[in-house]
């Protein structure tokens, strides 16, 4: 958020008051502000980047969310909303999911969180014809599933940063998925839940060169 408009927001929290455009006077609000950030605020404000006023307004009641892969237990009750969600956007019927297929998505580690699990969701109801089942969820999810607790493969691994890691992963993954579809830009990029021109950038990010590849197609 920019500085001018954090000092506006902090202005409407601590008046209650907003001035819409056009108008010469203020109005009054009576709102709750629910503030959702995957960022660090105390180091954004040791920085200078966001207001320390600013931040000891929002900060009363702090949630942490930990990641999907910490919550496992949540995926039953998020797979019902997301699939009814999903449903009901497209006017699809309704498919249900077997256990072993929930259980299927609960051994993923799930590195996109609620946005991944939303996309597979959606792939999942696209190839299930009366219920999804164990096979629909292996065939949806990437070949290449990282752990939650991932063990180092070499000594020299040991050493590598989480940045290092994570970016070895999804390697792994992208290129599991070109080998998966045949090199087939499009396919991939459909697999992945990932625009054409993402996957491009995705690919060059991680040292991938596409162009070279033995037998890709766009």
């Amino acid at each position: 958020m920019p500085t001018a408009m954090q000092a506006k927001l902090l202005r409407v929290l601590e008046e209650g008051e907003v001035e819409r455009i056009g108008s010469s006077k203020p109005t009054a609000v009576d709102v709750r502000v629910v503030v959702a950030t995957h960022r660090n605020l105390e180091q954004l404000v040791e920085s200078g980047v966001f207001r320390r006023d600013l931040y000891h307004r929002v900060v009363v009641f702090p949630v942490q969310l930990p990641p999907l892969r910490q919550r496992r237990e949540d995926l039953p009750a998020l797979v019902g909303h997301f699939a009814g969600q999903v449903s009901a956007q497209n006017g699809w019927k309704p498919v249900g999911f077997a256990p072993a297929a929930i259980e299927a998505l609960q051994e993923y580690a799930w590195p996109g969180n609620i946005r991944e699990l939303r996309n597979v969701l959606e792939r999942l109801l696209l190839l299930a014809d009366s219920e999804v089942t164990a096979e629909d969820v292996r065939l949806a999810l990437p070949a290449v599933r990282p752990s939650a607790n991932p063990s180092p493969a070499s000594g020299s691994a040991e050493h590598e940063s989480l940045a290092q890691r994570v970016l070895a992963y999804e390697r792994a993954i992208v290129l599991a998925e070109l080998e998966r579809h045949g090199r087939h830009i499009t396919q991939t990029a459909r697999a992945l839940g990932l625009e054409r021109s993402h996957l491009y950038k995705k690919c060059q990010q991680l040292g991938i060169d596409l162009q070279h590849l033995p037998g890709h197609v766009d």
